[in-house]
C-alpha cells in the first residue's frame, strides 16, 4: 500500500475500500437469496444486489477517469459485518429471527456505504471535475433511496413478529 500523502491519496483509498465493500456486498446479496425467508426481504436483497453492480460499474468508471486500478484495500468494515451476520444467522432458531438478523446487517452495510459516498463526495470536491461529482452524487442519492427502503423493511418485519407473538 502506498503512503496517503494527500487528499488525492485519501479519495482513491477510500474509492477503493468502497469498491471492495460493493465486492462483498454483491457476493453475499447472492448466497443470500437463498437463505431469507421473507418474499419482501428477499425482493429488497434483489434491489440492493442491482444496486451494487450498478455501483462497480460507476467506480469503474470513475477509476478509468482519474487512472487508477480499482484493486487494493480490503473493506474490513464489510468483512467484518457479513462474518457477525453468519453467525447471528447460524445461532437463530426463528425464520424471523435470521431474516431480521440479515436486514440489519444490509442496513448497516448501506449506512456505512453513505458515509463512504459522502466522505468521497467531499474530497472530489477538492480534487475532481463536475462529472466524477455528477456521478458520486447519483450514487449517493441510490444508497439513501435503499436505506429508506430498508427502514420500511425493518418496520414491516418487526411488525411481523409483533403479530405472530400475539398470536400464540
Amino acid at each position: 500500500m502506498r503512503p496517503l500523502e494527500d487528499l488525492r491519496g485519501l479519495f482513491i483509498h477510500q474509492m477503493k475500500d468502497r469498491y471492495d465493500a460493493e465486492t462483498q456486498q454483491l457476493e453475499v446479496y447472492h448466497q443470500l437469496k437463498d437463505k431469507v425467508h421473507s418474499i419482501t426481504l428477499r425482493r429488497v436483497i434483489e434491489t440492493c444486489e442491482n444496486s451494487a453492480q450498478k455501483h462497480l460499474e460507476f467506480l469503474d468508471q470513475l477509476f478509468a477517469q482519474i487512472g487508477e486500478n480499482q484493486v487494493g484495500d480490503i473493506c474490513e468494515c464489510s468483512l467484518g459485518l457479513i462474518k457477525e451476520m453468519n453467525k447471528v444467522i447460524d445461532r437463530a432458531t426463528n425464520e424471523n429471527v435470521s431474516d431480521m438478523a440479515i436486514l440489519s446487517t444490509i442496513k448497516q452495510l448501506h449506512s456505512n456505504d453513505v458515509v463512504g459516498y459522502q466522505i468521497i463526495s467531499s474530497y472530489a470536491h477538492q480534487v475532481h471535475d463536475d462529472a466524477i461529482m455528477d456521478i458520486l452524487d447519483v450514487m449517493l442519492r441510490n444508497e439513501q433511496d435503499l436505506d429508506l427502503l430498508l427502514d420500511e423493511t425493518i418496520t414491516s418485519l418487526i411488525d411481523k413478529e409483533i403479530e405472530e407473538l400475539s398470536i400464540v
